[in-house]
């Protein structure tokens, strides 16, 4: 958990220290690989020829393991979103073989201020246990926050379970600082996370994520373990 405080710390003096000046980000990777909030992914999409990597350090409150993840995201065609990430195994500490799959088509084709975006996708494709679907809708509002919400469906014993996701993302400090809420619910499991995020630049972002910050650890529920996850993002660095 040291590693935690000096991270916030350097967070908390980042952000503080951010500029005046408004910046346009380039949308962000969710803890699960896609770009979103910080579980949900949100109806954005990296433009054409656009690509970010990023990488992230998590502590699971409830089984004292950490894990180190990396992911990889690209705008392949106008409108969709293709990628990859993987992770250390917590016992060897070593990169495990394989990695995840996961791609999200717009749906939108409007070009104004204001939009409501549409998105569908797959993540975690090559996966056996740990495959979702889902169709998220985004509404920019004039005030600067943005809305998500739509539904994901995962496949646990080889069912089917329909969630319902949410989430909104607030920018603060000229864009420089986005504070977000978001959240998963059906019919047997809930999950609640909070995240912030600093931008550097439009394309490097430090993220720090409280993940399913109300689970009890007697009567687990939600769908990923309560952690806390820090890291770094980098869009298009070469």
């Amino acid at each position: 958990m040291k590693k935690f405080g000096v991270f916030l710390s350097l967070f908390l003096i980042v952000a503080l220290c951010a500029p005046s000046f408004a910046i346009q980000a380039i949308p962000t990777p969710t803890i699960s690989g896609l770009t979103g909030l910080i579980r949900v992914p949100s109806a954005d999409v990296l433009p054409y020829k656009n690509f970010n990597i990023g990488a992230e350090y998590g502590a699971d409150m409830q089984n004292s393991i950490s894990t180190m993840n990396y992911k990889v995201n690209l705008g392949t065609f106008r409108g969709m979103e293709m990628g990859f990430n993987g992770e250390t195994d917590p016992a060897t500490k070593k990169i495990r073989e394989g990695v995840f799959l996961n791609m999200k088509l717009s749906l939108s084709t409007e070009d104004e201020p204001y939009p409501l975006k549409l998105a569908i996708g797959v993540e975690n494709l090559s996966s056996y246990t740990q495959t979702d679907v889902f169709m998220v809708a985004t509404k920019y509002l004039e005030q600067g926050p943005k809305l998500t919400f739509g539904f994901l469906a995962d496949f646990p014993g080889d069912k089917f379970r329909p969630l319902g996701v949410a989430g909104i993302e607030v920018p603060l400090l000229s864009n420089h600082l986005s504070l977000m809420v978001d959240g998963l619910v059906g019919e047997s499991i809930g999950q609640l996370d909070v995240g912030a995020r600093i931008y550097l630049t439009p394309t490097i972002c430090i993220h720090l994520n409280g993940v399913n910050i109300l689970e009890n650890p007697n009567n687990p529920q939600g769908k990923d373990p309560k952690s806390i996850v820090g890291g770094l993002s980098w869009a298009n660095p070469f």
